[in-house]
């Protein structure tokens, strides 16, 4: 089974994908400020560790617990952040162009604009194309 690695530092804790997704379920917003940064974790780090099959499992095992539909019910802000970040039908590369130098950026679209992290959405002016993966 493969294991996770939750940190930076070298294999420090290291769990496999159902611990993890337990861990996961655990902090569905609302929740206390330790278990709130646990998920913005999971939205902005741990998203780009799973493999695009462990990010489906996670989206589907998450959106069918109880606490998740009542967050998404009551528009809680964590709650419809993670299904815009782990939704695969919400997922695009956007081509960019800044200060001279293209890249292409993973991102997702949230608000009617472009994130490649909660906190981090790419300007309009910067984007060359956007294609739906």
């Amino acid at each position: 089974m493969k294991h996770i690695n939750v940190t930076k530092e070298k294999n420090r804790f290291n769990i496999d994908f159902f611990e993890f997704a337990f861990l996961v379920e655990a902090c569905i917003p609302p929740r206390p400020i330790a278990r709130a940064m646990f998920w913005d974790d999971v939205i902005n780090k741990h998203y780009h560790v799973l493999t695009k099959d462990e990010r489906e499992r996670l989206f589907d095992w998450v959106n069918k617990n109880g606490f998740m539909e009542i967050g998404i019910e009551n528009n809680n802000e964590g709650c419809l952040l993670f299904n815009a970040r782990f939704d695969k039908d919400n997922q695009y590369s956007a081509k960019t162009l800044y200060n001279g130098k293209e890249e292409t950026l993973d991102c997702f679209k949230w608000r009617n604009r472009y994130y490649t992290s909660k906190s981090t959405s790419i300007l309009e002016e910067y984007i060359i194309k956007i294609t739906k993966l």
